[in-house]
């Protein structure tokens, strides 16, 4: 994995203000923390194996 080019506070700050959100410094490391948890989750779905084999999932019906 390459070394993003810039720190994890600077592309926190430049997506809230893309987003027009208003976040105060001090909840910057907190986001940053809970991407990270995130970004462990996501890698467990995409790394999941699946066999070419595996039938699709029924309809959900609530």
């Amino acid at each position: 994995m390459t070394t993003p080019p810039f720190s994890d506070e600077v592309l926190v700050a430049a997506r809230a203000q893309a987003m027009e959100l208003d976040l105060p410094p001090a909840c910057i490391a907190g986001v940053i923390a809970n991407t990270h948890v995130l970004q462990n989750y996501a890698a467990l779905v995409r790394d999941f194996p699946l066999p070419d084999t595996c039938e699709p999932a029924g309809d959900y019906t609530p």
